[in-house]
C-alpha cells in the first residue's frame, strides 16, 4: 500500500491478471495497489475536481495531466487529455474518431452478455486484449462471451441488433447494480438464463454463436470466500471508507470493521483528493431494527 498521505484518486478497476487495483497520483508519479486484505481509511475531498491525466491506448501507459488542470465536477479529464487519449466508448455515435481509436477499432473485440441479477442482462463489446477487465469493472456476476469479432465495427453491429431485443439492456445504472449486489445470487439460475437468452438472440438475428461457456466472477470480487453483504452500510455521504478491505465488485469497495460491512462506489471520486491511512477510522453503523415478536 502507498505511504500514508494525500494523493489524487485517479481510478479503480482490475489489472490484466484480474486483481482489484486502486490507482493514485502524487506529483508526477502513479501508485497502484490491490486494496484487498489491507487495513485502511480513505477520506475524500470533493471541493475541487482535477484532471486524472491521459492514457496511451496504442502503446499503453498512464500519464499525468501536463497542466494539473481543474475540471468541472461532471468530467474526469480536461479537453487536452481527452484529446491525447483519443478514446470514445460511444464511437459509433461520433462524427469523427481519433487516429489511435480507429487503430484500436480495427483490432479484435469481444461481444458479451453480462448478468447482474434475475432478469437483468446487458449486451456489450470490449477490446479483446482487455480480457475480462471490462466485465469485472462493471460488476457483472456472470457472463458469456458470445464471440470474438474482427473489429469494433463488426462487434458493434451485433451489439446494436441484440440491444434492440426485449429485456436486454445496453446500459445499467449504478443504483440498480448496487441494489442487485445486496440480493442473493443463484449462479445456476444465471447460467440457465444466459443460455436461454443466447438461444433467443440467435433465433431473432439468425446467427449461431459457438460459445456455451459461462463465467462467474464472485471469487474475483471476494477472493477470501463468499461474504454476506445483504446488510452492508453505504458510507458515500461521509466521503470516507474505512476498515479491512474484503472485496471489490465493479467500482464498489467493501470494508469490514467491528463485524459490520461498509461500502462505497469509488469511481465517483476519480479526480478528487484522497487522504489514505493504514489505520482504521471508526465508523458507527446505523442501529438495526429488531422485531418485537
Amino acid at each position: 500500500m502507498p505511504d500514508n498521505g494525500d494523493y489524487l484518486f485517479t481510478s479503480i478497476g482490475f489489472s490484466s491478471n484480474e486483481e482489484p487495483i486502486l490507482l493514485l497520483q502524487k506529483d508526477e508519479s502513479f501508485f497502484s495497489f490491490n486494496p484487498i486484505n489491507q487495513s485502511l481509511t480513505l477520506t475524500f475531498d470533493t471541493s475541487q475536481r482535477y484532471c486524472v491525466g491521459w492514457k496511451d491506448i496504442t502503446a499503453g501507459g498512464q500519464f499525468v495531466c501536463p497542466n494539473k488542470q481543474m475540471v468541472p465536477s461532471k468530467f474526469e479529464q480536461c479537453a487536452g487529455c481527452q484529446k491525447r487519449t483519443g478514446f470514445n466508448p460511444a464511437f459509433y455515435h461520433a462524427t469523427s474518431v481519433s487516429a489511435q481509436q480507429e487503430t484500436r477499432n480495427t483490432e479484435p473485440h469481444i461481444l458479451y452478455l453480462a448478468h447482474f441479477g434475475p432478469g437483468v442482462i446487458k449486451v456489450g463489446i470490449s477490446h479483446a486484449k482487455r480480457g475480462n477487465a471490462r466485465l469485472l469493472e462493471q460488476g457483472a456476476r456472470s457472463a458469456m462471451i458470445l464471440d470474438t469479432l474482427s473489429s469494433a465495427h463488426v462487434a458493434r453491429q451485433y451489439e446494436a441488433k441484440i440491444a434492440a431485443l426485449p429485456n436486454i439492456a445496453e446500459t445499467i445504472q449504478l443504483r440498480k447494480k448496487i441494489d442487485l449486489m445486496m440480493r442473493p445470487y443463484d449462479e445456476a439460475a444465471a447460467t440457465q438464463e444466459l443460455l436461454t437468452t443466447k438461444a433467443i438472440i440467435e433465433s431473432h438475428i439468425n446467427t449461431t454463436f459457438t460459445s456455451q461457456h459461462i463465467q462467474t466472477f464472485n471469487s474475483h470480487y471476494f477472493p477470501n470466500g463468499p461474504v454476506n453483504i445483504a446488510d452492508a452500510h453505504a458510507t458515500t455521504g461521509q466521503l470516507m471508507l474505512a476498515g479491512k478491505a474484503i472485496g471489490l465488485m465493479g467500482s464498489v469497495l467493501f470494508c469490514e470493521q467491528n463485524e459490520n460491512i461498509f461500502y462505497s462506489p469509488l469511481k465517483q471520486y476519480a479526480g478528487y483528493a484522497v487522504s489514505i491511512s493504514d489505520s482504521i477510522t471508526p465508523i458507527t453503523a446505523p442501529a438495526r431494527q429488531t422485531s418485537l415478536f
